[in-house]
């Protein structure tokens, strides 16, 4: 997933495996947003827990479904 820094607007990759671990750590905390912190300047940013899934991998049951139909 690709998203840019709030601070000093250079684009970053976010890891799907980080996803996926964010995506768990909010619906844990009831959380609605995750920071991430940009490789360049080192600002926090939040990103969305809507933007998290539309980042988000598809997993493989979906695949599987889809593949019935």
């Amino acid at each position: 997933m690709q998203t840019r820094c709030y601070r000093c607007g250079r684009s970053f990759h976010i890891k799907k495996e980080e996803i996926v671990f964010a995506l768990e750590a909010l619906e844990e905390s009831e959380g609605i947003h995750y920071d991430v912190r940009c490789p360049s300047c080192r600002h926090t940013n939040r990103v969305s827990i809507d933007q998290l899934r539309k980042g988000a991998p598809r997993s493989e049951e979906s695949s599987e479904d889809s593949k019935q139909d």
